[in-house]
């Protein structure tokens, strides 16, 4: 068990996992490493949005969790984004969750579940949905 993140959960109730593609090929992503073992919550992963939006939403969302409320697979939500915008959150494939989410893995040595929580772009048009001007979302939607 890795002791950062076990510090990082016991501290914060989660840890921060933050993945980028070196040769800047594939868009980052971050996800949560804690929610499922501090909340009872599947963890949640968003991609291709810079790295404090993604902290920032992150954080927004532990938050929401901590006290109360509850995420689903395809569900839309509202107040997660500024403005009237909605995201989706879809559960990741099984066979996605070692490479993608690798250090929860190894973290959890047991099933756990994960969240990818889909946003739309400016015509609130979700990456999942006909008609979607966004294309940085393409390696989220392949692994839900």
């Amino acid at each position: 068990m890795n002791s950062k993140i076990s510090k990082n959960i016991k501290t914060h109730g989660w840890q921060f996992q933050y993945v980028f593609d070196e040769n800047e090929k594939l868009p980052s992503f971050a996800y949560s490493i804690g929610f499922e073992e501090s909340y009872s919550h599947p963890e949640i992963m968003i991609f291709g949005l810079s790295k404090d939006v993604m902290h920032s939403l992150l954080s927004n969302l532990a938050s929401d969790i901590k006290n109360g409320v509850s995420f689903r697979s395809n569900e839309k939500v509202k107040d997660i984004l500024n403005g009237n915008f909605e995201v989706m959150f879809k559960r990741m494939k099984p066979e996605f969750l070692s490479e993608y989410a690798g250090a929860a893995k190894d973290y959890y040595q047991k099933p756990f579940e994960v969240l990818v929580m889909l946003w739309p772009d400016k015509n609130n048009v979700l990456p999942c949905e006909q008609d979607c001007q966004l294309t940085v979302q393409g390696e989220a939607v392949k692994v839900v």
